[in-house]
């Protein structure tokens, strides 16, 4: 979906910058991220990598809400990193998170077995780690 149609749908709406919002949406990421890690080790894969991807998503809105926006659309947060945060977050996030949007729709949604691995979970952990960090670093520097 395209950044000023999430608007115009009201998906994305401006609202003023909350740091206590954004905050509470890091502890929230480390939370999920942490859950994913014992999901992992529990031999629960899928259910590892949609904690890990709602890490990520907690992450992203904390970026959302330090710049005053609220988001009602998953596709609508990646659009809006995708063109605020291309540069100093890199594509290759932005696809992370995507890519795990898909798979946690899938898992949610999809009527076949995911057949999701211990390495896949794995790499989504890791991924949901370095997203994390990425995020704070964007957060700590403005």
């Amino acid at each position: 979906m395209r950044l000023d149609d999430c608007f115009k749908k009201r998906l994305l709406r401006t609202d003023k910058p909350d740091i206590l919002k954004s905050n509470k949406a890091l502890e929230m990421a480390n939370l999920k991220i942490e859950r994913a890690g014992e999901l992992l080790e529990s031999g629960f894969y899928e259910e590892s990598i949609v904690s890990s991807y709602t890490g990520m998503f907690h992450s992203a809105r904390a970026l959302l809400f330090k710049d005053g926006i609220t988001e009602r659309n998953h596709a609508c947060v990646i659009a809006y990193l995708s063109k605020e945060y291309g540069q100093s977050l890199g594509q290759d996030r932005i696809s992370w998170i995507d890519t795990y949007r898909l798979e946690r729709r899938e898992s949610f949604y999809g009527l076949e077995a995911s057949g999701m691995d211990k390495y896949g979970s794995k790499d989504a952990l890791n991924k949901a780690e370095k997203f994390l960090e990425s995020i704070k670093n964007i957060i700590n520097d403005g």
